[in-house]
């Protein structure tokens, strides 16, 4: 049985790796996704790795994804996010974007046209907010149980069952006061 290895010694031949990976014209990317769900151990393991480096050249880029709370835990790490160079945020579908990306995900399964009624697409962009997982996720349900119940199309009943079921709320619809003058509320007495 050969002894464990120790961290300092994965990341040299890691280190040895890149440097010839690079040597070999080639550029270096680790990507990582759901960043936000990182310990803080692993956010230093990152910061470690950003020190592969030569005097005119980073040997490995990183690229992190992850949801909103990301930004904020890096703002609480001065020491990497002084060495991160570009910073982005998606924003939510607009309401064309969340149909075509259930037209294309329904197609890359298989599909011709999607069994989504109007009316189901409408409320699935309100539940989902325009986020692409939460439309993706009421979408899945909403097949399932659409066609566990045999039925060939998915209706705003549907989406509205699974929507609770999920735990998903619309929107807030907004709330307007008309302010009436004075004058108007004395001759309406």
């Amino acid at each position: 049985m050969q002894p464990r290895r120790s961290l300092a010694d994965e990341l040299s031949d890691l280190q040895e790796y890149i440097i010839d990976q690079h040597n070999a014209g080639k550029t270096n990317v680790l990507v990582v996704d759901e960043e936000q769900m990182m310990k803080p151990p692993l956010f230093e393991l990152l910061r470690q790795l950003l020190n592969f480096e030569t005097s005119i050249a980073k040997l490995l880029q990183i690229v992190l994804f992850g949801q909103n709370e990301l930004a904020s835990k890096i703002d609480r790490m001065p020491e990497l996010k002084d060495r991160i160079t570009i910073f982005g945020a998606l924003t939510s579908l607009t309401r064309e974007d969340a149909d075509n990306l259930i037209a294309f995900r329904w197609q890359v399964a298989g599909g011709d046209k999607h069994p989504f009624e109007p009316e189901a697409l409408d409320r699935i962009y309100r539940y989902g907010h325009g986020l692409p997982r939460k439309i993706c996720n009421l979408c899945n349900n909403a097949l399932i149980r659409t066609f566990s119940a045999k039925q060939k199309h998915v209706s705003a009943g549907t989406i509205d069952y699974v929507a609770e079921e999920i735990r998903l709320t619309p929107p807030a619809e907004p709330q307007f006061k008309i302010k009436r003058s004075k004058r108007h509320q004395a001759s309406t007495a």
